[in-house]
């Protein structure tokens, strides 16, 4: 009874999705290697329909299918969509062959606006392309970050892709080392202000010591781990072995080959 409710507590505190939500059943090295394959087919092709597309079934996916909040999608999506207003500019800025300020050199006599609006309409296409390629790469990783428990990830590394139990166990370790680095950080910064030292968001004198805190946590992490058994070895057993099921494969298979038969089509 114990096994259970843990199992249901640990799926329960997933950052951001929930693992009883279509998308975040789904296995996450399966989920990891879609992802990858559409970063490598979109990588090829410019085409903004395509990439907006993307980003829109990104987008659907996380807010109907998984357990994501609004406010953590908007969170990734505002500085992704900073970085693709300035690809934009900066593509409607420079030619293939140079910049707007060499096409206005090259045409004297002529008013410079035109100049300027001939360079930007020959480079529109490229600039929305660029700009929407990275709008789909943040909906892809947000996506796979969103709706994915990063235990169940490190798990399905070490069981289907056969990553070493002792890398897998020691990122792990790391992972929920995050938030006790956070408080220790806070409590060495507050205990340098009752010294009446004056210490930044950023002063080295505190990060310094946090890093020593840190390095002893991590020997005692190990120690741990070695006496609890967390190590390669025959005959090992586990509580909870993901499998991939024939609705993952089926769910690689339709993102990819939609992907493909999109790219097909443009390209003939």
């Amino acid at each position: 009874m114990v096994k259970i409710q843990d199992k249901e507590c640990r799926k329960k505190k997933m950052a951001g999705g929930g693992l009883h939500s279509a998308a975040g059943s789904i296995n996450p090295s399966v989920k990891a290697l879609t992802v990858l394959v559409t970063v490598l087919l979109l990588a090829f092709q410019y085409d903004t329909v395509l990439n907006l597309f993307v980003l829109a079934a990104c987008l659907i996916a996380l807010l109907f299918f998984s357990e994501a909040r609004l406010i953590s999608v908007v969170r990734i999506m505002i500085p992704a969509s900073i970085a693709a207003a300035g690809m934009f500019f900066m593509g409607l800025y420079f030619l293939r062959g140079g910049s707007v300020m060499q096409e206005m050199g090259a045409q004297e006599g002529t008013a410079i606006s035109y100049a300027v609006q001939t360079a930007a309409v020959r480079n529109l296409d490229g600039a929305l392309a660029l700009s929407s390629r990275i709008l789909a790469y943040a909906g892809l990783g947000s996506f796979f970050v969103l709706s994915t428990d990063p235990e169940e990830f490190v798990s399905s590394l070490i069981h289907q892709c056969r990553l070493p139990a002792k890398f897998g166990y020691g990122i792990l370790a790391a992972l929920h080392l995050v938030p006790g680095m956070q408080k220790e950080y806070a409590d060495i910064r507050l205990a340098f202000r009752t010294r009446g030292a004056k210490t930044g968001k950023l002063s080295s004198g505190v990060i310094f010591a946090m890093l020593v805190n840190c390095i002893r946590w991590s020997d005692n992490v190990a120690m741990a781990m070695e006496s609890r058994g967390f190590s390669d070895g025959e005959g090992r057993t586990y509580y909870d072995i993901p499998r991939v099921r024939i609705r993952d494969i089926m769910f690689f298979i339709l993102c990819t080959g939609s992907i493909s038969l999109a790219i097909f089509k443009i390209s003939f």
